[in-house]
């Protein structure tokens, strides 16, 4: 441990599912539910609650348990939405990629968690399938597909008020035989979308020289 009351050794193999996590009182706040090596956050459930938290806050670990930097009032506050994640997009029309990003729990900077060519989404997104957040949130049955500007319609949502819109671009995977649509964005990232954001995701994923109706 550190002059900062960090660990500077790699965690990485010493987090495991049950262990229990105590808040930097040494109050207990919950286990290890789930823990992502490659971006460095894990998962603490707290009796019907969670709480995504990044490696960094952790300031003393064994096989058994594990210590916050943080107290149990701010995990309650700050600690309560996986963390965010952004999806931009590379190239235009049917060559676009989309590449997902969130911060790293390890340290400063970014990491990628998703990238995927769009073309091998476009068709295989259809209306009734059940759209889920990367969370588990089901956000109901695509309404409306445009497979031209990616943009999918899913009706209002009780922490919306107006129709919720998501873009193919944080589409993780489909699942036709189930009538599923994984999505790589959480809940939360979903709320955040605006119409704007929309607008320019659409606007990039329209072909470049869009096919002409023949002459008549």
């Amino acid at each position: 441990m550190n002059v900062a009351g960090m660990v500077t050794v790699d965690v990485r193999n010493t987090i495991t599912v049950s262990q229990n996590v105590f808040d930097s009182n040494s109050t207990k706040v919950g286990q290890v539910d789930f823990f992502d090596g490659a971006t460095g956050w894990l998962t603490i459930a707290s009796l019907g609650s969670q709480y995504y938290v990044p490696v960094k806050l952790i300031t003393h670990i064994d096989p058994h348990e594990l210590f916050l930097s943080v107290t149990k009032e701010q995990l309650q506050r700050d600690y309560t939405s996986p963390p965010a994640r952004t999806t931009e997009l590379r190239g235009q029309g049917s060559s676009a990629w989309s590449v997902t990003t969130q911060h790293s729990g390890y340290k400063g900077g970014s990491v990628v968690v998703d990238q995927a060519p769009l073309s091998d989404l476009r068709n295989r997104i259809s209306t009734d399938f059940t759209v889920f957040t990367s969370d588990g949130f089901d956000l109901g049955k695509v309404l409306e597909y445009d497979a031209t500007t990616g943009l999918m319609m899913l009706g209002k949502r009780p922490f919306s008020s107006h129709d919720v819109v998501v873009p193919i671009t944080v589409v993780s995977s489909v699942d036709a035989g189930l009538g599923e649509i994984s999505l790589i964005a959480s809940k939360t990232d979903v709320e955040r979308m605006t119409p704007v954001s929309l607008v320019q995701t659409a606007t990039q994923l329209v072909p470049t020289n869009p096919p002409q109706p023949p002459k008549s």
